[in-house]
């Protein structure tokens, strides 16, 4: 147990060094998963198994050893993939970036005619929301965002935590870059029949984590779904095959 503990340790402190060393690369490499394939803690079939990745995930590669890409999980795992199960595409950095979209009124000063005096009309009741109908109306505004792999741009590109991440910012919410990170870090657990608009939803296999998206009310949410689709709202319970691990209210 102290050897694979010291091996995953190995494997973190490898993968943050190159990690670092890309973040001032020009290109980065992505690799995008072509069926469900087994991950390893070292470049060995006969290794211990991390566990699985899942068609359609896009994955980071740090490194190639003989038939294997090493790849990041969530930029803090270092597991390794046989390469015939990964196709690789190649994607320009870009800095992080929050897009705020504001909108100008323009006030014309026009002489007003003078109106005779009538009597005061009671004033209607000012519908308030909630905060996290706020999050949910803003959030909207970037459907059809597409997605992109360790993206931070609301108009260029996110992936689903980076979504989550920047939309939240615009409200004071500072929340982890991952999905696995914003469960375990951000905001207090709830239930199904406690969600509200703003609440996140979180999906993954056997208890880890690995996409994230926004509630946005009626069973629905919106979200930064897959390389190859943008932002979009959808069912609840549609994401993939992935089942729903748990809810979490940061608002």
């Amino acid at each position: 147990m102290r050897g694979k503990q010291l091996g995953v340790l190995g494997g973190l402190l490898i993968a943050m060094t190159m990690f670092t060393t890309n973040l001032f690369a020009s290109e980065i490499e992505i690799g995008v998963v072509t069926q469900k394939s087994s991950a390893y803690y070292s470049a060995d079939v006969l290794g211990e198994k991390a566990g699985y990745v899942f068609e359609g995930e896009s994955l980071t590669i740090v490194e190639e050893v003989d038939g294997f890409y090493g790849v990041l999980l969530e930029e803090d795992e270092l597991v390794y993939i046989e390469k015939s199960c990964l196709q690789v595409e190649q994607l320009e950095e870009e800095k992080d970036e929050t897009e705020e979209v504001t909108t100008t009124n323009e006030v014309v000063n026009e002489p007003q005619p003078v109106k005779e005096e009538v009597s005061p009309v009671p004033k209607k009741e000012e519908v308030k929301i909630s905060k996290g109908e706020e999050v949910v109306a803003y959030a909207k505004q970037f459907i059809g965002t597409p997605y992109r792999s360790g993206g931070n741009s609301l108009t260029k590109g996110v992936d689903c935590s980076g979504f989550t991440q920047q939309v939240f910012l615009k409200f004071g919410v500072k929340l982890q870059r991952s999905s696995r990170s914003q469960y375990a870090s951000n905001g207090k657990k709830i239930t199904k029949d406690q969600l509200q608009p703003g609440d996140l939803v979180f999906y993954g296999y056997n208890g880890s984590v690995n996409h994230v998206a926004i509630y946005i009310g009626n069973g629905q949410i919106i979200h930064a779904p897959v390389p190859g689709k943008s932002v979009c709202t959808e069912p609840l319970w549609q994401r993939g095959c992935a089942p729903i691990i748990g809810y979490k209210r940061v608002v």
